[in-house]
């Protein structure tokens, strides 16, 4: 018995004997690993290349179970996030289809109505869009110059806009060329409307990147995120076009926040609104012209 004992603690302690060589030739190796992975010999980067090459197969098969449980686990949260979105989807549908029959009965309301007044339908405004080629900014301008002019029917006091809303207008108009007068720029001055009320204001430029509202009247009261269009007033500019929305000022003022980035412009369109005072003298002028042209020519009596 005590023999039996003996053998199995010698045993044992040879197995820790053992374990502790090999332990140390793995921090050995290691070691070695560490020293050779420093230095700059061709063939330890042979060998290096040669074991990864070894070693890639073993470790890309090892990784496709974890690549395949991962795959799958994102396709069970990809599919439980889509039945969130799918009834998500159904409110708004169902939202929408109630706003669509709503709109429809105001459409036939609107069309019912403006058959009563016998109203006139605004046309259709024409446009022409060109890109920005030069930008003319400084501490007392801000304007641009886009490649549309006198060829392609611009004239000057046209509306600028892009896809966000208002731009400016046209001041100086060449036949391939046109400079643009931001709202921004301390000579713009533009008529407007501000908030469902339509409260009357002048959306002035300071050279800043909000112009200001001026010439509110003092009964009335803006508030912030009231949205800014234009009113048409004096037929300069057509009526209803985006401009930005009210924010607050220094002191009491307001200030309009532009839709459209004035820094950023690449291309926009000239909308073709003659004013109608303009249309009026030259529908006038022409009339003119034709019955001086269509009036008999004076005949001269014959002295004997």
């Amino acid at each position: 018995m005590a023999r039996r004992r003996s053998n199995a603690v010698s045993h044992g302690q040879r197995r820790r004997r053992k374990g502790g060589y090999l332990l140390f030739a793995l921090y050995f190796l290691c070691i070695v690993l560490l020293v050779l992975s420093r230095l700059e010999n061709e063939t330890v980067r042979a060998a290096r290349g040669l074991f990864s090459d070894l070693v890639s197969p073993v470790l890309e098969a090892a990784s496709l179970p974890a690549v395949y449980v991962r795959g799958h686990w994102q396709r069970m949260s990809s599919y439980v996030e889509l039945f969130g979105e799918l009834e998500k989807l159904k409110t708004e549908n169902e939202r929408l289809r109630q706003w669509e029959w709503r709109a429809k009965r105001l459409e036939r309301r609107l069309s019912h109505l403006r058959n009563l007044l016998n109203a006139v339908d605004e046309p259709a405004l024409g446009f022409t869009t060109g890109r920005v080629i030069a930008d003319a900014r400084g501490p007392f301008v801000r304007s641009v110059l886009v490649n549309v002019g006198l060829g392609q029917g611009v004239k000057s006091g046209y509306a600028v806009i892009n896809g966000d809303g208002l731009v400016g207008r046209t001041i100086n108009v060449g036949d391939q060329a046109s400079r643009i007068i931001l709202l921004s720029d301390l000579n713009s001055r533009i008529p407007v409307l501000v908030g469902p009320a339509g409260v009357r204001a002048v959306l002035v430029g300071d050279n800043s990147a909000r112009p200001r509202l001026e010439f509110v009247p003092d009964d009335e009261t803006l508030y912030e995120g009231d949205e800014v269009y234009t009113s048409g007033h004096g037929g300069l500019l057509p009526r209803g076009l985006r401009v930005g929305t009210v924010v607050p000022g220094p002191g009491k003022g307001f200030r309009t926040r532009p839709h459209a980035d004035l820094n950023e412009l690449e291309y926009v369109s000239v909308l073709f609104f003659d004013s109608p005072l303009i249309v009026a003298s030259e529908g006038a002028d022409a009339n003119r012209a034709n019955r001086q042209a269509e009036a008999p020519l004076p005949t001269r009596s014959r002295t004997r």
